[in-house]
Formats: structure tokens, sequence, C-alpha cells
């Protein structure tokens, strides 16, 4: 089982879940959090890293990485996910000094898959915690890294054009990138298997 860590509940793992075979539970990073599984999914959300005082339940969710990763277990962090992983194992997040990064956009992955689109949505980033490996970058930001059996995502990897919709919905934003991802969707869902087929492997 793969435990599914929320802090919003529109930022929920997507088609994530089908690519793990419905094996997955979700929780809010508020409750409770299940000792028994096989890997933890830390998700997105609005708030930063930065702002841990006020969301006192990122603490939270950095204790349960190292916790995670010290006994051997796989974590996958994505968008916020990905920042409190870096935090969490010693890097830095801040606000992106060369502005957001929203809609499909190109990165570039040091491994086989090469330049690949992907989804963004996010105004902060992350430094490369100590002993990690950058796996991925744009033009402007890293965007992804692995460390032991953690895998850090700074783009939505999750998404597809109906959780896009909501989201533009809850927190405004431009129609058009709706579109977007309906047009990338197969390429999209295709990255997204290949990412989860390296997580598993980690």
């Amino acid at each position: 089982m793969y435990l599914v860590i929320k802090n919003h509940p529109i930022e929920g793992p997507g088609i994530l879940v089908d690519l793990l075979d419905d094996k997955v539970k979700e929780v809010m990073a508020w409750e409770d959090y299940p000792k028994d599984f096989d890997g933890l999914i830390v998700m997105g959300g609005p708030m930063g890293v930065y702002e841990a005082d006020k969301y006192p339940f990122l603490y939270k969710e950095m204790e349960a990485i190292r916790e995670a990763l010290s006994s051997g277990k796989r974590v996958l962090g994505v968008c916020l996910g990905s920042q409190l992983t870096s935090k969490a194992l010693g890097g830095e997040v801040v606000k992106g000094h060369f502005g957001p990064e929203v809609g499909v956009q190109t990165v570039r992955f040091l491994n086989h898959l090469g330049e690949k689109k992907v989804f963004q949505w996010h105004g902060d980033t992350f430094t490369l915690p100590p002993n990690s490996s950058l796996l991925a970058y744009s033009d402007k930001y890293f965007q992804a890294f692995t460390f032991k059996k953690a895998l850090a995502l700074q783009f939505h990897v999750e998404v597809d054009s109906k959780m896009v919709e909501r989201w533009v919905e809850e927190y405004g934003g431009d129609r058009k990138v709706i579109e977007s991802v309906r047009e990338v969707e197969d390429e999209l869902y295709s990255l997204a298997k290949e990412l989860v087929k390296l997580w598993l492997q980690l």
C-alpha cells in the first residue's frame, strides 16, 4: 500500500492511482498517518515550505519523509512534496527568483528520457540536498532529483485535464492551460508511467 499525503483536498494522486494499481490510501496532512505502508507519496498544495510555522503539519510531513527513508521505504514528492523532501534532507526552499512556472512546459532529464513536456504550477523552488542526484531541470529551476529511494518532482506528474480544470476553478488562472493539458494528455500519462517505473526501481 502507498500512503498519499494531501495538503489540499483537490490536490490528490490523480493518475498515479491507476499507475499504482489502486493500491493507495489517502490522508490529509493534518490527520494521523498509518505506519504500515510500502511507499510514501507527498502531494502538492498552495502553501510554501517556509510557512511551516503557519502550517505546522508541514513539519509532520518532513519527519514522515525522513522516517520513511531511514526505514528503507520509497518516497515520492510532487511539487510541494518535492520541496518538503528537499528541506527534510537538508536542502532549502525559496520563492523562485525567475518567476513562477505555470502550464505545459519542457524539462530536460539527464537520463534516457531526454526532453519531455510536463505540467507546472509553482512559484517556489528547491536546492539539491546533500548527496542527492539531479535528474531533471528547466530553463529556470531544478525539476527533479533522487536520493536513495526518494524521487522528488517539482512538476505535477499526477494531472490530467480534469484535475487542472478543478485547480483553475479553485485557485483562478487562465483556462487556456486546461486545453493545453488536454492536447498532451497521452504524453503526460506516458511520462508518469516511466517515472513511476523509475521510482519503483530505486
